[in-house]
């Protein structure tokens, strides 16, 4: 048995959503992109250095990444 026999039903409407924009031209349209880590040898769990891809979206108009898809890699 697992939790989401318990979890209610909930119907989302994207027509009621936000578009999120670029927070400096005001664009809607964002492609992906990504940010390369690079993870000292130190720090590694497997004691060697890593190269860690991590995707963000960003402007398709002026390639800005917006802060709030920076957060969710620094936190």
């Amino acid at each position: 048995m697992n939790g989401d026999q318990f979890r209610p039903k909930l119907k989302v409407d994207l027509k009621d959503a936000i578009n999120m924009e670029c927070e400096v031209c005001q664009n809607d349209h964002f492609v992906p992109a990504f940010i390369i880590k690079k993870n000292p040898p130190l720090m590694s769990p497997t004691g060697q250095e890593m190269i860690v891809p991590i995707q963000v979206f960003k402007c398709d108009k002026c390639s800005h990444v917006n802060e709030l898809f920076f957060k969710q890699i620094t936190n």
